[in-house]
Formats: C-alpha cells, sequence, structure tokens
C-alpha cells in the first residue's frame, strides 16, 4: 500500500503536515494535522484523520488532550483530506488563536 506524506508551510511558525495511505483506487487513511512551532518546539493545534473509521477533525489543547471532536460522516477520504487541507489553508489563524487562548488559561 503506497504511503505519501508532505508539508504545506503557512506564515507564523506553522505548516500542515498530510500523511496518506492508498490502495489501489482507495484511500485507506490519512492525518492532516495543523503545527504551529515556537521556541519550545512543534505542537499540533488540530487535526482530522480517519481514526476509529470515520473521518473526523480533532482540536487539541496545549496540553495536547482532546478538546473538541467533529464527526464527518459518510464522507469518503479523498474529499475529507481535501476538505481538512483547505480547511486549515484558510482558517490556520483562527485556530492558533483559540490554541493560544487555551493556553493562557
Amino acid at each position: 500500500m503506497p504511503q505519501r506524506d508532505f508539508i504545506i508551510w503557512l506564515e507564523g511558525g506553522m505548516y500542515i503536515a498530510v500523511d496518506f495511505e492508498t490502495a489501489g483506487p482507495r484511500m485507506v487513511s490519512f492525518v492532516v494535522r495543523l503545527v504551529f512551532t515556537d521556541d519550545q518546539g512543534e505542537h499540533t493545534v488540530a487535526r482530522y484523520d480517519t481514526a476509529h473509521g470515520t473521518a473526523h477533525r480533532d482540536l487539541l489543547t496545549p496540553a495536547n488532550r482532546l478538546r473538541e471532536k467533529k464527526w464527518m460522516s459518510n464522507v469518503d477520504f479523498f474529499r475529507a483530506l481535501d476538505y481538512a487541507v483547505e480547511d486549515f489553508k484558510k482558517n490556520y489563524a483562527s485556530y492558533l488563536q483559540k490554541w493560544l487562548a487555551a493556553k493562557r488559561l
């Protein structure tokens, strides 16, 4: 099964890390992470993945705990991966702002 990964660089020390695996014409699994880097290292702010057999988005806390889960029921993995990348490209600043606000609590 071919596995692929790539990075999309954003502004402000952020990037999108994309990993996915296919089997023939179908996608078996994926993980799309929104990552913030600072002087303390790399932090996953949010991710889309296919754990549990269904695509979903996880918003994380600065302590790397689950803050919120949003299921994407009945969405095929190719569409869910595309949606995840576009969502993070368009809204990365908003995700980071919420993550940083949680860090100050």
